[in-house]
């Protein structure tokens, strides 16, 4: 019983938010890799200055890089019988940077949208008559936000990789690198690990959109972004004129700095090469879990006794 209800509310957000976890999705990925096709067919310099903290100079990269005609700058060594591989190794590090980011603001669209669209369309009616508690549905819906982080930002570099590599061997029409570039496809497990990290981190904020989506009469998102700003600005404003300080932010800061500090030891320098990943943040991990509990445990109030808009 568990199994098909757990089933029928999966396929539910499925189909209520495919365009957001679908299409979107899609799109970024056919923009980023026509960049990177574009960057890579009009053969850039690569300088220290643009090169995204990288050191160009280890030995690691020489085999891959070539001095360009004025000796300033770099250029990709296409000679290379591997520099196929060394391209999907740099979009993939490169990509999963701006790939999370992407998941993270797609994912707090969805946590604003997802309780407040069923309330909008009265749709919440015939779901209050299905065998389904507010508890499991609230549930099931921060499930999916939470592994909707990770698992687009993979889904998003993977394909974006793979469209990548087709290109790249047919442009270079060396189909050969083909099999040695898919070595550099298992990094993409070190980054999964690494989206993983972060999602404890993140679930508050999750709640927080939450809350406004089970809340707002009308423009949950601008309910979820604007309270925090508001607070963000008073807090400034009281600091400087009347030396009141609610900190506000810095909580914000500190909060910021934890999720900077995990991303950078979940996945190390742009030069070491590797990923590490440990689990040093638990004493913040058991801090937000309680402040993720209260949160919702204040949605499934909403949900069962407020409900109408």
């Amino acid at each position: 019983m568990f199994g098909k209800l757990l089933v029928v509310q999966l396929k539910r957000e499925y189909w209520e938010h495919r365009g957001l976890f679908v299409f979107l999705p899609l799109v970024c990925v056919l923009l980023v890799a026509g960049f990177w096709v574009l960057a890579i067919i009009s053969d850039p310099v690569i300088n220290q200055t643009n090169g995204s903290g990288i050191k160009l100079a280890d030995p690691h990269f020489q085999e891959f890089l070539k001095l360009d005609e004025t000796g300033s700058g770099f250029k990709i060594n296409f000679a290379s019988n591997e520099v196929v591989g060394f391209i999907l190794a740099l979009q993939q590090f490169m990509g999963w940077w701006f790939f999370s980011v992407v998941s993270v603001f797609l994912t707090l669209y969805y946590s604003t949208s997802c309780l407040f669209s069923d309330r909008k369309s009265r749709d919440i009616l015939f779901w209050r008559s299905m065998p389904v508690s507010e508890h499991f549905n609230v549930f099931i819906k921060l499930v999916v936000a939470a592994v909707s982080v990770p698992l687009l930002t993979l889904l998003m570099n993977a394909l974006t990789n793979l469209v990548l590599l087709l290109v790249v061997c047919a442009w270079l029409g060396d189909f050969g690198q083909f099999v040695t570039a898919l070595h550099a496809l298992p990094l993409l497990g070190n980054y999964l690990l690494g989206s993983m990290g972060l999602v404890p981190l993140i679930l508050p904020i999750f709640a927080w959109a939450m809350l406004a989506s089970a809340y707002a009469k009308k423009s949950p998102f601008l309910g979820a972004t604007f309270i925090p700003l508001i607070l963000l600005v008073a807090d400034r404003f009281l600091n400087k004129f009347m030396g009141i300080n609610i900190h506000i932010y810095e909580l914000l800061k500190t909060y910021l700095n934890t999720i900077g500090d995990v991303m950078q030891m979940s996945f190390g320098e742009a030069d070491t090469g590797y990923v590490s990943f440990t689990f040093n943040y638990s004493a913040d991990v058991a801090i937000y879990s309680v402040i993720v509990a209260v949160l919702l445990s204040v949605v499934i109030w909403l949900r069962n006794n407020r409900y109408e808009i």
